[in-house]
């Protein structure tokens, strides 16, 4: 009986208190990514312009990258809010096209992406 309690006090000092496996349940949902400006076939002009995405998770975002192509315009990973926001300078850029592309990362590393297309007036 001794060696019974002695065994339970000693787990009992070395497992956290407040031990709650529910709360370490592991995260297996990607975040959800939308993209607020531009949208899909805009047409704008050329100027600079702020690229603005939402991004949720279940649990917690990691971060938000912005690409043109295989350009990185930015990697942002203190929104406000939900929001991600990166500015973009067009105006001296000789193509006609943007071909957008945001990643969203949660603490798990999973990863969704959504694309827009955005051509520049000349």
């Amino acid at each position: 009986m001794r060696y019974a309690l002695l065994a339970a006090v000693t787990l009992a000092a070395i497992l956290p208190s407040g031990c709650d496996r529910k709360s370490q349940q592991p995260d297996t949902t990607p975040p959800v990514l939308s993209w607020v400006y531009p949208h899909d076939g805009d047409t704008v002009a050329a100027g600079v312009y702020e690229l603005t995405v939402l991004a949720t998770d279940d649990q917690q975002m990691k971060d938000v990258a912005f690409f043109n192509g295989p350009d990185l315009l930015g990697l942002i990973d203190t929104p406000q809010g939900d929001t991600y926001r990166v500015a973009v300078d067009c105006r001296a850029d000789t193509g006609h096209v943007y071909q957008l592309r945001a990643y969203a990362r949660d603490m798990a590393l999973h990863q969704v992406e959504s694309d827009v297309t955005v051509y520049i007036r000349r």
